[in-house]
């Protein structure tokens, strides 16, 4: 549920070359400020269905936090991977913002 409506809201923020917050993407879904037990789910979704699956640039990773302006603990969970720099953060951006998104598209789950 609502997995769909936030790779969209990410594909967008891909296309501007911007992150979004929790709360921001939040909103943006539906109008409404959708509970975390919904938003984290849909983006392990797009983690674990979608992206790392197809090999595709890492699209969950533009969700973060408002403070830190970094992805939390759990966008890592179940891929071996670690943000090692900031050069790393960049590179993940970069590959993220690069890649052509727009015939990408996935079902809801």
């Amino acid at each position: 549920m609502f997995t769909h409506e936030i790779f969209e809201v990410l594909k967008q923020c891909a296309a501007d070359g911007n992150t979004i917050t929790y709360g921001n993407l939040a909103k943006r879904v539906g109008g409404v400020n959708l509970p975390p037990n919904i938003t984290f789910p849909a983006l392990d979704d797009i983690r674990d269905k979608v992206c790392l699956p197809r090999e595709l640039p890492w699209l969950w990773m533009l969700a973060v936090n408002q403070r830190s302006g970094r992805p939390g603990s759990g966008a890592w969970r179940g891929t071996g991977i670690k943000l090692r720099d900031e050069e790393h953060w960049s590179e993940i951006l970069r590959s993220v913002y690069a890649y052509d998104w727009s015939d990408i598209e996935i079902e809801d789950t």
